[in-house]
């Protein structure tokens, strides 16, 4: 398993911005992935800062993440469709391991599927990283962003500022797209 040090920039887009853009590398590939988000009602996962969520691409990955002081220590298991239903249906979790933990913590309550996040994006290389565009749906939410990978972030942040001069964007700090998520949905609530 290797480890790679990067470094992330990320700024919110308007739809006008999104759509000049997207003209423009619409070419390269893109992707569409939906995560889907399980908790109690009373969000007893999130109290303990767990996340407990399903990720499908072409497959579905079930992921238990928890935070270990500073780090997050993450279990992921490949599921079936079938499984994945039974999950969102009936609250049942298919992997033993990850039912046990989140068992200890949420101490017989009832998972439910809450909230899901879909996102489609298209990634392209630019100089010397990864520049992706995406289109994120939530919560009766639409929003766009465009991001910047990098592994050297003192040339990452130059070559960044130069792409929000060449497309003419204007700057706005972006959250992550799961705070995002959850802060539309306490606002729906």
């Amino acid at each position: 398993m290797a480890k790679e040090l990067t470094a992330e920039f990320k700024t919110l887009l308007t739809k006008e911005e999104y759509h000049r853009i997207y003209e423009t590398i619409k070419e390269h590939p893109g992707n569409l992935q939906t995560n889907y988000y399980f908790d109690t009602k009373r969000f007893t996962l999130k109290a303990t800062d767990a996340v407990l969520r399903v990720k499908h691409r072409e497959s579905y990955i079930l992921t238990l993440e928890r935070k270990k002081g500073y780090n997050f220590v993450r279990t992921d298991e490949e599921i079936t469709e079938e499984q994945f239903k039974d999950l969102v249906e009936n609250g049942i979790i298919p992997s033993e391991k990850i039912a046990q933990e989140v068992n200890d913590i949420i101490k017989g309550q009832k998972i439910i599927n809450f909230m899901s996040l879909s996102t489609y994006r298209i990634s392209m290389i630019y100089k010397k990283g990864k520049l992706s565009l995406d289109r994120c749906e939530y919560v009766n939410t639409v929003d766009y962003e465009l991001e910047y990978e990098v592994t050297n972030r003192n040339t990452g942040k130059l070559d960044f500022v130069q792409i929000i001069r060449d497309y003419d964007i204007s700057y706005k700090k972006s959250q992550a797209k799961l705070k995002r998520a959850y802060d539309a949905l306490r606002r729906a609530i």
